[in-house]
């Protein structure tokens, strides 16, 4: 009797155990439930499998498999060469059949791929880098599905992903409408970001063919790769390029990485300040050099070796910006403002590439945001010091003429007692001339304009008129001409002062230069006298956009010192004709023109 008793007690311990105690020790699979008029879901828990490198497990053999780890949506497993499986449940509680897109934030796996089991049958979708977006269910960039679902249906999600490029980014769910709706506003955001950054670089390449200096093709061909890297990155050449241009397109960062460091060793000088660090940098940029040659061979590992490059690095250049701030330099301190920006986006971006930092939107696109402020500062930088050197030009300038004084009287005294210097002297002060010679290039071209209102001054002016006269006598084409004067220009002087008179003809100017084609040349003669010279132009023609220019200047409100007047203009015009010999016959009967516009009562236009 007491054996039975020990029996039954044993089997309620048994039974204790089973219903109370094994039940909490296994957790439920995650699962999201679809509700009405909820178009996104974006925080959700997934278990997880890890399988070991090139699994041959299938989908058949993965579902009997219990999952014992979980994972938020939004995950980071660093470099790993391992299969990833995911697996959670969408249930639609909703009486109403509804569609979603389930889609993976970022587009560097190679296999991204989806099964769904639902009434016992499994629907596998492919996708990833090794699928071209033309073979994609969604023709999107970052690997996107569709999910339909039944009143009260319930899917079960399994997603396999594997990659050499880290494994991170975030699996998120949303209607259609918002997921496209999202999809356009990022293409975008894109379009506006490689727009304004291929400007800012074409300008300094305008800049390095006018200088020719090697800084500015240094930051050109930083920015031109770098954004080359993004538009990889971030999938925008997808529907161009396979898997193997993909991964070519991965040695771009070695690259940029490279200009950047070529930028930096000019900018901060660090051969003529800092030379054993200069030493570094020329070490890392081997380093570097050895990444893009590792790349080519095998993307994987020379991509975890150039991150680990990279780590150093980044610190690195921003140590020698701070030991170069000792100079002072305000060229040095916008380079540290931009780059620290920048390198902190980078470190942050590595750090999430390897799986120290967990994923976010924030996070992904660090380097892209990092890049638009250091950009835009580094071509800050070199607009500013283009400034420097310029004053620097004409203070040399003038250290030159003094010195070549000095220099011409010191020759002159000891020319027959010191030959060798003689000659030394002699080929130091033709390279100082040499830079004279260049300093005055760049003058003549600002004699040109008129210092006040930025046009053609009359020698220029004129200049292009004799040009235009012989381009159109000798094709037979139309030539106008319009002499311009501003009406009752000395009253004006002498009731509001000549202030106000230089604030009116520079108004006109503007207004000309407004009102005028691209193709008409646009002087300012002297004093009030304006002239436009318009090639290619009849007189009927001219006659027109000579009294609409004069119609608008009839318009226009000028303001100084809380004065305002309106001006007024006579426009004399004549266009060439047969037996002109030279542009001051058609000057002559445009000034005649215009004198009969004067005495006809002004703010009109004539022809003669």
């Amino acid at each position: 009797m007491k054996t039975n008793k020990n029996i039954l007690s044993s089997l309620i311990s048994i039974f204790v155990v089973i219903f109370f105690l094994l039940p909490s020790s296994i957790s439920a699979m995650p699962e999201i439930v679809l509700e009405n008029n909820t178009t996104s879901y974006t925080k959700f828990d997934m278990e997880y499998l890890e399988e070991k490198f090139e699994g041959s497990l299938g989908i058949d053999e993965i579902v009997k498999i219990p999952f014992t780890e979980t994972v938020s949506n939004r995950f980071s497993f660093g470099y790993s060469k391992n299969n990833f499986w995911f697996h959670f449940s969408i249930f639609n509680n909703s009486e109403n059949t509804q569609e979603f897109i389930l889609t993976t934030s970022e587009n560097i796996h190679k296999v991204n791929d989806l099964y769904i089991l639902s009434n016992k049958e499994i629907y596998h979708k492919k996708n990833g880098l090794r699928i071209p977006i033309d073979e994609r269910e969604i023709k999107e960039s970052n690997p996107s599905f569709l999910l339909k679902f039944s009143p009260y249906e319930k899917k079960e999600i399994y997603i396999n992903i594997q990659s050499i490029y880290g494994v991170f980014g975030a699996i998120e769910i949303y209607s259609p409408e918002k997921f496209y709706n999202d999809t356009e506003l990022k293409n975008n955001l894109f379009a506006f970001y490689f727009g304004a950054v291929v400007i800012l670089a074409l300008y300094n390449l305008f800049i390095f063919f006018y200088l020719k200096e090697k800084v500015y093709f240094y930051y050109v061909s930083y920015v031109l790769v770098f954004i080359l890297w993004v538009a990889t990155y971030k999938g925008i050449l997808l529907p161009y390029i396979n898997m193997d241009i993909y991964n070519i397109l991965q040695t771009t960062i070695p690259i940029f990485f490279v200009m950047l460091i070529l930028f930096s060793q000019i900018i901060l000088e660090t051969q003529k300040h800092l030379s054993l660090l200069h030493k570094v940098l020329n070490g890392f940029i081997a380093i570097l050099v050895i990444s893009f040659i590792w790349m080519l061979i095998s993307p994987a590992s020379g991509f975890y070796f150039l991150n680990l490059t990279a780590l150093p690095l980044m610190p690195s250049l921003l140590l020698i910006s701070f030991l170069s701030l000792k100079k002072g330099e305000t060229i040095t301190k916008i380079y540290l403002l931009g780059l620290a920006v920048f390198i902190i986006s980078m470190i942050l971006i590595n750090y999430l590439v390897i799986g120290i930092l967990p994923y976010s939107n924030l996070l992904s696109n660090a380097p892209i945001l990092g890049s638009i402020f250091e950009i835009l500062l580094f071509s800050v930088l070199l607009a500013y010091r283009i400034s420097l050197l310029s004053q620097e030009a004409l203070k040399i300038q003038e250290q030159l003429l003094e010195q070549q004084r000095t220099e011409s009287k010191r020759l002159f005294h000891t020319v027959a007692e010191k030959t060798s210097a003689l000659n030394f002297a002699k080929k130091q002060l033709e390279e100082e001339l040499k830079k004279k010679q260049e300093l005055e290039d760049v003058l003549k071209h600002q004699a040109t304009t008129d210092f006040l209102t930025g046009l053609m001054n009359r020698r220029s002016f004129l200049e292009v008129c004799d040009k235009e006269l012989q381009h159109a006598q000798r094709y037979n084409t139309e030539l106008s001409y319009l002499t311009i004067d501003i009406d009752k220009f000395k009253n004006i002087n002498d009731t509001y002062g000549h202030p106000f008179g230089d604030k009116v003809i520079y108004s006109i100017a503007q207004q000309m230069l407004e009102n005028t084609r691209s193709i008409d040349y646009v002087g300012r003669l002297g004093g009030e006298e304006f002239a436009i010279l318009m090639p290619a132009t009849d007189i009927d023609s001219a006659y027109q956009l000579a009294d609409r220019l004069r119609a608008k200047i009839a318009k226009h409100e000028i303001t100084y010192n809380k004065k305002r007047i309106i001006a007024t203009v006579s426009i004399g015009l004549s266009s060439l004709r047969r037996g002109d010999g030279d542009i001051e016959n058609i000057i002559s009967r445009s000034d005649q023109a215009l004198y009969s516009a004067k005495e006809n009562g002004r703010n009109q236009t004539v022809i003669l």
